[in-house]
């Protein structure tokens, strides 16, 4: 089995959206999370999907899923204090029901831009060599300064920015997740931070640019301006 888990916990403090957690705020007239669901919903390797989703705005999601007919959703779990613990659970969740060898794609509700050969990369990867990291090339500077002057600049031939899916076997990912909360971390950034901490070895998969979580406002119009070019290549061909 391949099954998507999309974590949508977050409340969008750095969005100053006053009324609506950023996963809800809409492009085109459909909500965010919508958008990235979509291609989950409609990828014919993902035989599922999991979202962890703010407890509160539970009841006004399950509409959505409702209302967009996503039928490969087939765990809506309460989100907790933390990424990582909102990740946990849905993981949880999965297991209680999936094969051990089921590979898990975890993606950010407010990640919209991600496509299907980025998904399929993911399983290919997963399958043949082990966890799979969505990443594109970082295409700037690297410095780093403590105090106002810089102390190293740091080549950047070889960086990369993490994005997501980050994938892996379903026994393997929810392994490194049980010990990171025995060993006392509850707020790790990520998946590819545990799944590294704990020794695995994690192979790349190139993604977009466009690949962008929604953060800041700077980035929801950025991935509003990329909806539009969509929207024009699909009316003029």
């Amino acid at each position: 089995m391949n099954i998507a888990i999309i974590f949508a916990g977050g409340i969008g403090s750095r969005m100053s959206s006053a009324t609506l957690p950023k996963q809800f705020l809409e492009i085109h007239g459909t909500p965010l999370i919508v958008h990235t669901l979509q291609h989950f919903q409609d990828h014919p390797q993902i035989d599922r999907i999991a979202v962890s989703i703010l407890p509160e705005w539970r009841d006004r999601f399950a509409r959505l899923v409702a209302r967009y007919e996503l039928t490969k959703v087939n765990w809506i779990v309460d989100g907790g204090a933390t990424g990582q613990e909102s990740r946990h659970r849905a993981l949880r969740a999965v297991a209680n029901e999936a094969p051990a060898d089921t590979v898990v794609l975890l993606h950010d509700g407010v990640r919209p831009l991600i496509n299907a050969d980025v998904i399929s990369a993911n399983i290919e990867t997963v399958r043949a060599h082990g966890p799979a990291i969505t990443s594109t090339k970082f295409n700037e500077t690297i410095i780093t300064s403590a105090d106002g002057a810089v102390d190293e600049v740091i080549p950047r031939d070889h960086l990369y920015v993490a994005q997501a899916p980050q994938s892996g076997r379903l026994d393997t990912v929810l392994g490194v997740y049980d010990q990171a909360v025995a060993d006392g971390e509850n707020d790790s950034i990520d998946t590819c931070s545990l799944l590294r901490r704990y020794g695995h070895t994690l192979f790349r998969v190139d993604g977009p640019r466009s690949n962008i979580k929604i953060t800041t406002a700077e980035d929801y119009y950025i991935c509003r301006a990329f909806f539009d070019v969509i929207e024009r290549n699909q009316i003029g061909g």
